[in-house]
């Protein structure tokens, strides 16, 4: 085979996007291998479309520019034995179409690995396009870590040969923002070798804004899966907040929107989160025409099996995660509708001269800093929870990329809070013990304390749940303390 012939990318499954990829970079002058696994039949007329193309766009330019022909750098393969071949060591492969079928990715693994070497590296590409799910189950877009296919085949087959096998997996965005803005992209998760996602990411970046969150493939998985825990641990944050000032210091919706739209104008919860709540309270309900949309919704959030991994997996690894842990069980109480609305005529709550007197200003100001320090904690236990795990897997973790990706726009988490953190852990070099005891993060902790104590209070005394809020100031207060009550247990234990 001639050097003319070897390609520098192998592009395995021709899926609408795998199409894309391999024909931007033959423009581009690189030659690229290509083969589909479903329907290998398919792949003559893929190249025969893409040459066309080429072709036509030189007539029309009145001449080839290129030094070396594009309509000869996508090459087609019959097998996959026939693509590991023409590819040029160490080997550069990209697998489509496999996202929810760890069958065929099994199954093509399998055939390819008899032909790679040391050094090759293959990527798993994630989600390619929602709107191609079929399964409503699918578009949480999440996998246990533990059952990565990419993973286990990575740890007991790709490593003992010298192998790098890569996965991406796709962050949960608002489609809307992506769409409207464009110069925003899909964001994936990367978990494997960092020496070769350096290598693959010239391939990559052209389509997706990619970042390395660790040295397993599990990792891109593990990020995903606190990243999602996060996201219902500050929305339940923020949703006990306006219910204490809808209760509390009864503002009506329009209240409610006007203050967080306050709240979002260059403040410290300028988020993605505290902007569409504020539009939540604005919108009216146009099928009844009577009041606002928020209050036609009913109260009541159903669970799947992927919302209580973080719980579970915080106490397999014996990492403390209350905050978290309150917005899960707050769910489960949300699901309760029949028995909550029994309970409320049968259980006593202050009313009248009990009940503690508030000024509006003064309850909006301090639970700004509520809310801030309640976040902040819910980020300090995922991110202590993603640590844990990498010592138990033997894991090397970018803290700071994760962060960095949970923040970009689009993202449920985009916030001033996670760039506090994110800068905060930036200047520590991406080390750190707990996020609470970052020095700017524990100084910021130190100014808005009193507020969250007057707001946690506030509840108690109100009636007014606060799970969230109460759960993050007892970890901010437990951490913190030398000495716990936790002797007279062992004492009581050790008595008889």
């Amino acid at each position: 085979m001639s050097l003319n012939e070897i390609c520098e990318l192998g592009v395995i499954d021709l899926t609408s996007l795998g199409q894309s990829i391999a024909a931007h970079h033959a423009t581009q002058q690189r030659r690229v291998c290509v083969y589909d696994y479903d329907d290998p039949s398919f792949v003559p007329q893929v190249v025969k479309e893409y040459k066309a193309s080429i072709e036509q766009d030189d007539n029309d330019a009145g001449s080839s520019i290129h030094t070396i022909c594009p309509s000869r750098c996508m090459v087609p393969s019959t097998s996959i034995e026939e693509l590991a071949k023409i590819i040029s060591t160490p080997r550069k492969i990209i697998i489509f179409g496999t996202h929810n079928d760890d069958k065929k990715f099994d199954d093509i693994w399998n055939e390819l690995k008899l032909h790679l070497t040391r050094g090759d590296m293959v990527l798993r590409w994630g989600e390619e396009d929602r709107a191609m799910i079929t399964n409503p189950g699918d578009q949480d877009n999440l996998q246990f870590y533990t059952e990565s296919i990419v993973s286990n085949l990575s740890k007991f087959q790709a490593e003992p040969l010298g192998i790098h096998l890569l996965e991406m997996v796709k962050l949960e965005q608002d489609r809307a923002t992506i769409i409207k803005e464009s110069g925003t992209q899909d964001t994936f998760v990367v978990g494997g070798a960092k020496d070769a996602y350096d290598q693959l990411s010239l391939y990559v970046s052209p389509f997706a804004l990619t970042g390395h969150v660790g040295s397993s493939a599990a990792c891109a998985h593990y990020a995903r899966m606190v990243q999602r825990a996060v996201e219902f641990g500050v929305a339940q944050c923020l949703a006990e907040g306006c219910d204490l000032l809808k209760k509390a210091a009864l503002y009506e919706n329009q209240d409610l929107g006007r203050t967080l739209t306050k709240w979002n104008e260059g403040g410290i919860l300028t988020s993605y989160l505290v902007e569409i709540s504020s539009k939540i309270y604005y919108k009216r309900d146009g099928i009844t025409k009577k009041g606002h949309v928020i209050d036609h919704i009913v109260d009541s959030i159903d669970l799947n099996g992927s919302d209580t991994w973080f719980s579970l997996e915080a106490t397999k690894l014996g990492v403390p995660a209350p905050t978290v842990t309150a917005a899960l069980e707050a769910r489960f109480l949300s699901t309760m509708k029949e028995e909550r609305v029994d309970a409320s005529s049968i259980l006593g709550a202050p009313e009248g001269a009990d009940t503690p007197s508030v000024l509006k200003d003064q309850i909006s100001e301090d639970l700004q800093g509520a809310i801030l320090s309640a976040w902040i904690c819910v980020i300090a236990e995922g991110l202590s929870i993603f640590v844990a795990a990498a010592e138990v897997g033997q894991w090397e973790v970018n803290l700071v990329e994760c962060l960095r990706l949970w923040n970009l726009p689009a993202s449920f988490l985009n916030s001033e809070m996670l760039e506090i953190i994110l800068l905060a852990l930036s200047e520590n070099q991406g080390n750190m013990q707990n996020v609470l005891l970052l020095p700017s993060i524990a100084s910021r902790l130190q100014a808005t304390h009193m507020s969250w104590r007057r707001i946690v209070t506030l509840c108690f005394a109100s009636a007014i749940p606060c799970p969230c809020l109460g759960a993050s100031l007892t970890y901010y207060d437990s951490y913190r303390s030398k000495i716990l009550p936790s002797s007279l247990i062992r004492a009581q234990r050790d008595f008889f």
